[in-house]
C-alpha cells in the first residue's frame, strides 16, 4: 500500500507526526500536487483551517478520485464538512492510534470503524471508539525529509474559549528518555536547533497541568544541551503562560536556553472578556510576569487578540492602555485579529471590527509591535466566507471511488 502524503508551502508537522509511526512498514510518498498522487493510493491530508479554507476545492476532488484521510486541527474541530466533500476517514483525535488501523481496514484486515476516526457509511455518520496514546512515537518523518519542533506535552489543563487543544484528552508529557532519542535523530540529520511543541512551553512535566516542575524543565533543556541541541523553550511554538514565569523557573533554565524571547498571552486586559474566554488570570500576572523576565535578561513577547467576539468600545480602551504599560516596561506586543476556529467555545461567533485604536497603536509603536495583524484580519474574513459558501453548495458523501 502506498500513502500520499500532500505537502504544503510552510511547515508541515501534523504529516510528519502522522506517518512516522507507519513509515518503516508503508511506502510514503510526498506529493505537492493532485496529478503527483499515484493511482491506488491513500492520500492523506493534516489541515489547520485557514490550510482548509485554501484547499477544501482541492480536498473534494482528491475525494472523488482517491480514499482521502484528514487529519490535523480544522478536522478535529469539523469533521462533518470534510465529510460531506467526501473525504472517507476525518481523524478526529490522536492519528498515532487511527492511522495504522484506517490502513489495515482498507486492506482488509480491519472491519471497526478506526478508532480517532468519523466515517460516512451507510447513509449515517459513525464514530471510532477514542484512544489515547502516550507520546512515544517519533517526531519526524526520513521519507518526508521532515524534522518538526518536537512535541512534549498533548492537550492542556486549561480551556480558553478561543483555542481547541484542551479538547485532546487528558495532558500527557513525553518521557525525557525519548526526548533524548529524538534529540540524537535531530542533531545526527543536522538539526541542532531543537523546538519544542507543548500548548504552555513551562507546564513540561506539571505534576497538575497547572505548577511549573522546576526538575522536569531544566532536566529537558540540560538533556538536549548535552546531546548537542540548542534549546528553544517559552518561546514560539512553545509559548508559556504568565503565571509559569516565576524567579525560580527563569533562574533554574537560563543557563541552559538558546532562547532569549519568552512569549507569554494576555490576549486582552478587559477583565471582563479575560472571564469570558476562560483564561484563567488577570492584567496583574501579566506585568509581573514581564517585569520578571526582563530582570532575568530575556525580551518578553506579549500576546494581545483584537476583534474578540463581544469586545465593546471600554474593553479595545483598556487594552490599548495596557499595551501602552507593557511597552514601557520593555515588553514586545504580538498583536493578533481574532480568528474564529471550528471547534472552539467561540466558534462561529463572528469578530467585533479591528478598532482604529489598534491600528493606531501600531503606527505609535512599529518597532516594539509584531504579528499579522493585517492578514488575520482579511483571514478571519475567508473563514466565515468559506462557510457561508459551503452552506450554500450541495456536497457529496463519499464517492466509489472512496469505498
Amino acid at each position: 500500500m502506498i500513502v500520499a502524503a500532500r505537502l504544503f508551502p510552510g511547515p508541515n508537522n501534523g504529516l510528519a507526526y502522522a506517518v512516522a509511526p507507519i513509515e518503516d512498514r508503508v511506502k510514503i510518498v510526498a506529493v505537492r500536487d493532485l496529478s503527483e498522487i499515484p493511482k491506488g493510493a491513500v492520500v492523506l491530508y493534516s489541515l489547520s483551517t485557514p490550510l482548509f479554507v485554501e484547499y477544501w476545492r482541492e480536498v473534494a476532488e482528491a475525494a472523488r478520485r482517491h480514499v482521502v484521510v484528514v487529519g490535523g486541527p480544522h478536522a478535529a474541530g469539523d469533521p462533518i464538512s470534510l465529510l460531506r466533500l467526501g473525504v472517507k476517514y476525518v481523524v478526529v483525535g490522536d492519528g498515532e492510534a487511527a492511522l495504522s488501523a484506517i490502513l489495515a481496514r482498507e486492506s482488509g484486515q480491519y472491519i471497526e470503524t478506526p478508532p480517532n476516526t468519523v466515517v460516512f457509511e451507510d447513509n449515517r455518520i459513525k464514530a471510532g471508539r477514542r484512544v489515547y496514546v502516550e507520546l512515544i512515537h517519533k517526531t519526524y518523518s526520513k521519507a518526508l525529509g521532515l524534522y518538526p519542533p518536537v512535541e512534549i506535552t498533548r492537550s492542556c489543563g486549561y480551556r480558553c474559549a478561543f483555542c481547541q487543544t484542551w479538547t485532546m484528552g487528558r495532558v500527557r508529557h513525553r518521557p525525557l528518555e525519548n526526548v533524548a532519542e529524538l534529540v540524537k535523530e535531530y542533531v545526527a540529520a543536522g538539526f541542532r536547533e531543537i523546538r519544542f511543541i507543548a500548548p504552555v512551553g513551562f507546564l513540561y512535566g506539571s505534576h497538575d497541568g497547572k505548577t511549573p516542575n522546576i526538575d522536569a524543565l531544566v532536566a529537558l533543556v540540560k538533556t538536549v544541551r548535552e546531546l548537542g541541541g540548542a534549546p528553544y523553550l517559552g518561546t514560539f511554538p512553545s509559548e508559556t503562560r504568565p503565571e509559569t514565569i516565576t524567579d525560580d523557573v527563569l533562574r533554574a533554565l537560563r543557563p541552559y536556553l538558546a532562547n532569549r524571547r519568552i512569549a507569554l498571552g494576555l490576549q486582552t486586559a478587559s477583565e471582563r472578556l479575560l472571564r469570558k474566554i476562560s483564561r484563567g488570570h488577570g492584567v496583574a500576572e501579566v506585568e509581573e510576569a514581564v517585569a520578571t523576565a526582563r530582570r532575568h535578561g530575556f525580551k518578553p513577547v506579549v500576546d494581545i487578540i483584537g476583534g474578540l467576539p463581544g469586545e465593546e468600545e471600554d474593553d479595545v480602551v483598556d487594552t490599548v492602555r495596557e499595551m501602552e504599560r507593557l511597552v514601557s516596561m520593555g515588553a514586545y506586543i504580538r498583536l493578533h485579529y481574532y480568528i474564529p476556529l471550528p471547534g472552539t467555545p467561540l466558534w462561529p461567533k463572528p469578530p467585533a471590527p479591528p478598532h482604529t485604536l489598534y491600528w493606531d497603536f501600531i503606527k505609535r509603536h512599529k518597532k516594539k509591535v509584531e504579528g499579522y495583524w493585517e492578514e488575520q484580519i482579511e483571514l478571519s474574513k475567508k473563514i466565515l466566507d468559506t462557510y457561508r459558501q459551503l452552506a450554500t453548495l450541495s456536497l457529496k458523501t463519499p464517492s466509489s471511488a472512496a469505498n
